[in-house]
């Protein structure tokens, strides 16, 4: 799942771009129960490595910050803050049900939207 896939595609002034306002993620929702990460000062500006040491990747960094309201990763982590870690099972259904929602009515080919990434 890439982070850029969850924009939504708007056409303005007859450029097609992102909507960078509003996106798929407002339909997260978890249905398994998360772990949670005491942050320690090896962590502070690196999401990257929470992700891993919970997912054995570092792709979900991003959706540990959007489900824990954290917009700048280099200012919004504290040591001792705990985080919600997301349940991979949470993480693989959302994508599932993205990609049904996200292959209908687009109205843009695949090459358009290769172009647009």
């Amino acid at each position: 799942m890439r982070r850029t896939n969850f924009y939504n595609i708007v056409t303005t002034d007859g450029v097609r771009e992102f909507d960078f306002l509003n996106n798929s993620l407002d339909g997260w929702v978890a249905n398994n129960t998360p772990a949670y990460h005491r942050v320690k000062d090896t962590d502070l500006m690196r999401p990257d490595l929470i992700s891993y040491k919970y997912y054995a990747t570092v792709a979900f960094w991003w959706l540990i910050c959007y489900v824990n309201t954290i917009h700048d990763p280099f200012n919004d982590l504290a040591v001792g803050q705990i985080l919600e870690i997301p349940n991979i099972l949470d993480i693989y259904a959302f994508g599932r049900n993205y990609q049904m929602v996200r292959n209908v009515g687009t109205g843009l080919t695949v090459a358009e939207r290769r172009a647009l990434l």
